[in-house]
């Protein structure tokens, strides 16, 4: 079998399934610099495939600036 280039692109930019454990990068527009969050998905005991993801800062300057988003009126939420 045999597929085009568009679609040989298409299938080498998808990352697959979230990998259970790892770091998250990603910018908040309210803060200066980048949040690294680091996470773990827990498999729960259930024959339900439900699962808990757990974020916690990876480092220091991550936990500062959440520290300052939350200081600064912005509710931080559980989802």
């Amino acid at each position: 079998m045999t597929a085009g280039s568009r679609f040989t692109a298409r299938e080498a930019s998808v990352s697959g399934p979230p990998r259970p454990a790892g770091v998250l990068r990603m910018v908040h527009p309210g803060l200066d610099g980048e949040l690294r969050l680091a996470y773990e998905t827990l498999e729960l005991p259930a024959d339900d495939d439900q699962r808990l993801l757990v974020y916690l800062p990876a480092d220091e300057g991550t936990a500062a600036r959440l520290a300052a988003l939350s200081a600064a009126g912005e509710r931080l939420r559980a989802v």
